[in-house]
């Protein structure tokens, strides 16, 4: 019998504070898992996760159900906190959580105003995934390079529809309201104040 190819991560690959360029040399996608180490995937394979545990919501390679979607779902950005926790325990979030963003993306960053940055942000999200496209799903975020708003919609949840139906249970089809895009808008800011803290002050 023909085993199936998982893209899971080696247990000897440390993922935290993976530097930029080992993204691809790692193969790391939105599928992969290292469920050793706590680091699954709950916004792939939704279908067949619950065809094989019988569940939706859980990591389809493992089948573990450690959040709290109720909660998670209520896309309150007082609640923060527990959405980075809850989102840090996917593989490809914890990376773009933890991973050192390139100098030109930072740079890039430090010639705009908070307030010209979080302007940027909102209409980068609202162009991407303001409206679902079938076509290009999945492919419309960069993996980081040097636009600092590419790192922090892997991070948050936020870089297509698919992630966004699964992390922040808004439907693919559903144009995004204004009051979803400033809650998505939040998170992404969340992200870069804290990469920049400059920008906070």
């Amino acid at each position: 019998m023909i085993r199936k190819f998982k893209r899971v991560i080696p247990d000897n690959v440390n993922v935290i504070g993976l530097k930029s360029g080992d993204i691809k040399s790692l193969d790391i996608k939105c599928s992969s898992t290292k469920c050793s180490d706590d680091l699954h995937c709950f916004s792939r394979y939704m279908k067949s996760a619950e065809k094989k545990f019988g569940k939706i919501g859980v990591c389809y390679n493992c089948g573990n159900e450690s959040i709290d979607w109720k909660r998670v779902h209520k896309n309150d950005v007082k609640d923060a906190n527990y959405i980075f926790e809850s989102l840090n325990k996917e593989l490809i979030r914890k990376v773009f959580s933890t991973i050192i963003v390139e100098e030109k993306a930072i740079e890039s960053a430090k010639k705009l105003s908070r307030e010209e940055l979080r302007k940027l942000v909102k209409k980068t999200l609202h162009t991407r995934i303001g409206k679902y496209n079938s076509y290009i799903d999945s492919r419309q975020t960069p993996l980081g390079k040097d636009d600092i708003v590419n790192y922090a919609q892997h991070a948050t949840g936020t870089c297509c529809r698919e992630c966004l139906e699964a992390w922040h249970n808004i439907p693919k089809e559903q144009e995004l309201t204004n009051t979803q895009l400033e809650f998505c808008t939040d998170l992404t800011m969340i992200y870069i104040d804290e990469k920049i803290s400059y920008l906070t002050k």
